[in-house]
């Protein structure tokens, strides 16, 4: 793994990710409390991007189908919980979420040497 800067403190809006590219990879970083996280830009559903989600108290929505990830650990907090923003009936998720069980998304040990991010990617 390479030390990569993924933006600076200033690039970081509080209430909003920030989307980015580390080593190829499209990563998303948010400032939560004092620290600042960052997660794969990925949904492991079905790999959609999470960056366009609703984001609020450290947690992002996906906007495809409404599971949520902790943005400072990347733990799946809900799964499949909606189909574009409307909200499912439990048989309804099952179908959705084809088989698939709850999965965290890979999460980023972000460091701060001044005003620039970094991350190993």
């Amino acid at each position: 793994m390479t030390k990569v800067k993924i933006a600076s403190t200033t690039d970081v809006i509080s209430n909003k990710v920030l989307k980015t590219k580390a080593n190829g990879q499209s990563v998303i970083v948010a400032k939560v409390g004092d620290k600042y996280c960052a997660i794969a830009n990925k949904c492991p559903h079905f790999g959609l991007p999470l960056a366009k989600g609703k984001f609020e108290n450290g947690t992002i929505t996906c906007p495809f189908h409404g599971s949520k990830f902790e943005i400072c650990t990347g733990k799946n907090v809900e799964w499949v919980e909606s189909f574009v923003g409307i909200p499912l009936p439990d048989v309804a998720k099952k179908m959705i979420a084809m088989g698939k069980t709850s999965t965290d998304v890979k999460s980023f040990a972000v460091t701060q040497e001044g005003s620039d991010l970094f991350i190993d990617a």
